[in-house]
């Protein structure tokens, strides 16, 4: 979708990296309720700032569609 997609987890250690500029303590000294509200409120933007849409879902290494078939999937398993 966006040449170099970012996973799940590169887009976490983009937040973390984030929370650590702007709060000057370390990840591991936040309090989980710290942790989910800030991955809840920067993982959006995160996602913006790359082009991956809210919704995508990540799926053999790359985002997609919520619901979306890989055709290329399907015709393998029929011809096999």
């Amino acid at each position: 979708m966006t040449g170099r997609s970012l996973s799940p987890r590169a887009i976490e250690r983009l937040a973390i990296q984030r929370w650590t500029a702007a709060n000057g303590r370390t990840w591991a000294k936040a309090s989980k309720r710290e942790r989910a509200n800030w991955l809840a409120a920067t993982e959006p933007v995160i996602r913006e700032e790359h082009g991956i849409a809210a919704d995508a879902e990540w799926r053999a290494g790359d985002w997609h569609a919520p619901d979306q078939t890989d055709l290329f999937d399907l015709i393998s398993r029929e011809v096999a």
